[in-house]
C-alpha cells in the first residue's frame, strides 16, 4: 500500500497513474482549508458537459499515450484552480519485479514457500504424463496454500477501530 501524489491544472480532467497501480483504496484532494475525500464513479457517470469545479468525484480509465496503454484517473467536475501537490492517490501497488539473485519477493515471509507449490506444479505440468502424478501433488500442495491464505487475516486490518474522528479534518464533500 502507499501514496502518490500529484498537483491537480486547471481545467486538466484526466492525471496520469503510478505504473505500479493494482487497486484504489481512496483519493483525497486537499485544498486549503478543506481535505475532501473524492468519491469513485464509473467513467459512464461522468459528466464531461459539468462546468468546472471543486472535484467531488473520481474515476479510472485507460488511455494511449505514446503507443503506450496506461491508466488515468479522472475528476469530475474539472478542476477550475490549479493545486500544488493536492492529489494524494492511496492505491495497493503491484509486487517489485525481482531482478537480482540477493533480492527477495514481496511477498511475507510466511508466504514464500507457496511460490515454489506453485512454480513446481507448473513445472511438473508442462514437462508431460509421466510428471503428471508429481504435478498432481504439487497442485495439491498449492491448493492448500492457497486454502491458508483464503482464511488469513492481515493483523494491519484487524486493530481498526469501528468509527474513526475526523480530526485530521478530512471529509466527503457535502459534509458526509
Amino acid at each position: 500500500m502507499t501514496c502518490a501524489v500529484a498537483s491537480t491544472v486547471a481545467a486538466q480532467e484526466e492525471y496520469s497513474m503510478p505504473s505500479d497501480y493494482l487497486r484504489m483504496e481512496c483519493v483525497f484532494l486537499n485544498r486549503t482549508p478543506d481535505k475532501l475525500k473524492l468519491t469513485p464513479i464509473r467513467v459512464t457517470q461522468r459528466d464531461p458537459r459539468a462546468s468546472q469545479g471543486v472535484p467531488e468525484r473520481y474515476w479510472i480509465w485507460g488511455l494511449n499515450v505514446s503507443s503506450v496503454n496506461s491508466l488515468t484517473i479522472g475528476l469530475n467536475p474539472v478542476p477550475l484552480a490549479a493545486g500544488t501537490s493536492d492529489l494524494h492517490i492511496y492505491y495497493r501497488q503491484l509486487p517489485l519485479t525481482m531482478v537480482a539473485a540477493g533480492q527477495a519477493p514481496e511477498i511475507p515471509i510466511q508466504w514464500q514457500d507457496a511460490l515454489v507449490s506453485y512454480a513446481v506444479w507448473k513445472t511438473y505440468r508442462r514437462r508431460g504424463r509421466e510428471w503428471a502424478q508429481m504435478a498432481r501433488e504439487a497442485q495439491t500442495e498449492w491448493e492448500e496454500w492457497l486454502k491458508r491464505a483464503r482464511r488469513y487475516s492481515n493483523p494491519l486490518m484487524t486493530d481498526v477501530p469501528t468509527q474513526v474522528l475526523d480530526t485530521g479534518g478530512y471529509h466527503t464533500w457535502g459534509g458526509d
